[in-house]
């Protein structure tokens, strides 16, 4: 399945963190979302990594699960992203 994966994190070394386990599974597509292609076990491995470092209090992570049919149907203005980012 597809799932956007956007967050909000309030600290550099967390976000860092966050931003790294997000690049092992799927691709950035904006500066702090990611798409995914996961299986179940696959997205519940990520929640789980993510779980343990973001801070509960004061970060968020949303995961967003998008059907074949509306993934199929999504559209883009501009560049394709590219990472610029020195992590």
């Amino acid at each position: 399945m597809t799932v956007l994966i956007a967050y909000d994190v309030a600290s550099d070394r967390r976000r860092t963190k966050i931003s790294r386990i997000l690049a092992e599974y799927g691709e950035r597509i904006q500066y702090s979302v990611f798409e995914c292609q996961l299986n179940q076990d696959g997205l519940d491995a990520v929640r789980k990594r993510l779980a343990a470092v973001a801070n509960a209090r004061r970060d968020r992570v949303h995961f967003y699960p998008v059907c074949k049919a509306c993934f199929g149907r999504a559209e883009t203005i501009g560049p394709a992203y590219e990472n610029t980012l020195d992590y």
